[in-house]
């Protein structure tokens, strides 16, 4: 049964039960010191809890998330692609090592390759991963070492159009030059444009539904008629 006391500026959780150590964790908020309790005497009757030793690595956290999460999320290809990254270059790494100087060496072998919005992506799943497991799975963090490394500028994204002949160099009538063409024409984001199906095509009216977006509300967009040959 967990016990939780005010403990200064935060709130001290401490929970016992047979079979593991006493476990102690403190958070900034009774209500995040609730759900913490809450996560672990959960995985623990579930026998899922995951008891920390000097020998846990990060690699652990990063298959537990690759598993669990991110098939719940919609950018989850992008995301399965990002964290194999992770677990090459860091997944080695304990968490009693997992060290803002560790996350900096990343960060420059990373920028050789990728961009610094890439990276920032990266760094962002890193992060999530340890707050989720953290918060979410009873798994005490020593720290959380990504505020404490610094990241270069990211560009601002690209507003120019296509210049006088670059379209026509982009577009034939192939497949590739038909999504082009349909890119350019209604701006859908590359996710929206593979997941197209017949279905979706309104071919009297030259509309299109987008059942699924990246705020979670379907639309209706417009289409020229060269457009409907993307079906």
């Amino acid at each position: 049964m967990a016990s939780i006391r005010k403990r200064g500026k935060g709130y001290h959780v401490q929970i016992r039960k047979n079979g593991y150590q006493t476990i102690t964790h403190t958070l900034s908020s009774l209500s995040l010191a609730r759900k913490w309790a809450a996560g672990v005497e959960a995985d623990m009757e579930r026998h899922l809890y995951i008891e920390v030793s000097e020998q846990t690595t990060l690699l652990s956290l990063l298959i537990r998330y690759q598993d669990q999460v991110i098939p719940l999320h919609k950018g989850s290809k992008s995301e399965q692609y990002r964290i194999q990254h992770l677990k090459k270059h860091l997944g080695h790494l304990r968490l009693i090592h997992l060290s803002p100087h560790e996350v900096s060496k990343y960060r420059d072998i990373r920028l050789e390759t990728v961009s610094p919005a890439s990276l920032k992506r990266e760094l962002v799943i890193l992060s999530r991963v340890l707050t989720v497991a953290e918060r979410d799975w009873g798994i005490c963090i020593p720290k959380n070492p990504i505020p404490l490394v610094s990241l270069p500028k990211v560009d601002k994204g690209r507003t120019r159009r296509l210049e006088k002949g670059e379209q026509e160099c982009l577009i034939d009538n192939s497949e590739m030059g038909r999504i082009i063409t349909l890119a350019l024409e209604t701006a859908m984001r590359r996710g929206e444009i593979l997941n197209i199906k017949k279905s979706h095509i309104n071919f009297s009216l030259c509309t299109l539904l987008i059942p699924t977006t990246k705020t979670d509300q379907p639309r209706t967009i417009p289409l020229f008629k060269h457009c409907t040959n993307v079906s």
